[in-house]
Formats: C-alpha cells, structure tokens, sequence
C-alpha cells in the first residue's frame, strides 16, 4: 500500500490479461513520462503480447474520477448506506434473539442448580455421586452459557434515518482522499471495492463485485480498514462492460 503506483495489482493488458506496470520514458526537453505498460510485451516483446500502455497520470485520473462520479454522489449513496443500515438493523434483530435465547437457558440452569441444593438443605435428598454429577453438569452448562453471552458484542442500534448533513459530509470527505488523497489510502479504497481495471485499444473496464463495495463503504463509515477485495465478476453499475 505505500508504493507510489496508484494501480498496482489492479490495471492489467485486456489483450493477455497481464499485469500492468510502470514503464518510463523520457522526452526530448527531459522530463519523465511514467506509463502503464504491458508487463508481458515488456518481457516477451510482440510474441507474448501486441503490447499496450497508457499514461500512468491519465488511468488513474480515470479510474478514480468514474468511481467518485458512479458511487460517491449523495443519491448513490444514500441508497447504498440505507441498504447497509436495513442489514444492520436485522443482524442486530438476530443478535437480540440470540442473546434472549441464552438468557432464558441461563435462568433455567440456576434455578435447576437453586432447587437441587434446596433440596439439600432442606434434608429431602442426599448428597450422592449421581447428585454431584448433576450439580457438576448444570455448572458446566450454567458457565457455559455465561461465556457465550459474554462474548456477543451487542451492536448499538442504527438509526431509523440517515441525516442528509452526513451523507454530504462523508461524501465529501471520501471524494477528496479518494482523488486527492494519501497514496496509501486511495489504494487500499481501490483494491478493496475494484477487482481488476482492464485496460483495451478504445475502453476502460472497471471491474468489482457489491459485496466487496458495501463492505468497504462500511469500513469507511466505520474508519474500519477497508474488506479485502473478491475476485468474482459481478458488479455492473449500468449492467453493461463498463462501470
């Protein structure tokens, strides 16, 4: 994530389906010109691949200009931020549930375990084997449950509503570290919502799937690291090749 190359690991020759990497050149007046090249030309020349570059500043001014414009504009996100707080709203629903379930099966071991030794004490049974193992195994059951509860982190509710003031606030601030930002931050947003950037003769293709999308919008709503990216082709922004 701290190399300088924007796309590493993302942009990639349609026609070998290659990586693609820096390549520099240098003009007559010395000033360097950095390019996306096709890694397989540069290594087998025109046998491996017909060969394909791009200029470095001009793809990833593409790349993240498209993405900005498709999927950090407040319309786009609001319908995406409220389908993710509706799932949040049901796991937390399940969660709940759950949590009440073990509640009730703690409460049954305690008062199976307050009744034996009542029994006890009152004198109305002994204290035999079989009596001990009972007691030994409704602890264990009793403990048991107390660990469970114990680790289900109860989420705090999402709200019924998404303030517009909010959605614009985390809109802008995503659009200018994704265009402008630290390297390292609009790399890891790009690998973690883009499986690939497929570089042709007349188009870019911006290929990513939702799950991996939502799952970085979360983590930037929550400043979570961004969701490692999946590498399966199904996100289609306009149901089309292109995003």
């Amino acid at each position: 994530m701290t190399g300088p190359i924007l796309l590493t690991g993302l942009a990639t020759c349609t026609t070998c389906k290659g990586p693609m990497t820096l390549r520099t050149g240098t003009s007559k007046s010395g000033k360097v010109h950095r390019y996306y090249s096709c890694s397989t030309h540069g290594r087998q020349g025109r046998t491996g691949c017909t060969g394909r570059s791009i200029p470095m500043d001009i793809l990833d001014t593409m790349v993240t200009d498209h993405l900005v414009a498709e999927l950090l504009q407040p319309d786009r996100l609001r319908a995406t931020l409220a389908s993710l707080w509706t799932l949040r709203a049901e796991k937390t629903a399940q969660v709940d549930g759950r949590v009440a379930a073990l509640r009730g099966e703690l409460a049954g071991a305690e008062e199976k375990l307050k009744r034996l030794y009542r029994m006890v004490e009152e004198g109305v049974t002994d204290l035999d084997d079989i009596l001990k193992a009972r007691i030994s195994a409704l602890k264990e059951e009793r403990d048991r449950v107390r660990a469970t509860l114990d680790r289900i982190h109860i989420a705090e509710r999402p709200p019924a509503e998404i303030a517009p003031e909010l959605i614009e606030k985390f809109g802008q601030l995503m659009r200018a570290n994704v265009t402008s930002g630290e390297i390292p931050f609009r790399k890891a947003w790009l690998q973690a919502i883009v499986d690939r950037v497929e570089v042709d003769a007349d188009v870019i293709r911006i290929i990513g799937d939702k799950a991996s999308l939502e799952a970085a919008i979360v983590g930037a709503a929550s400043s979570a690291a961004p969701g490692i990216r999946r590498s399966v082709r199904k996100w289609r922004a306009r149901k089309d090749s292109n995003l």
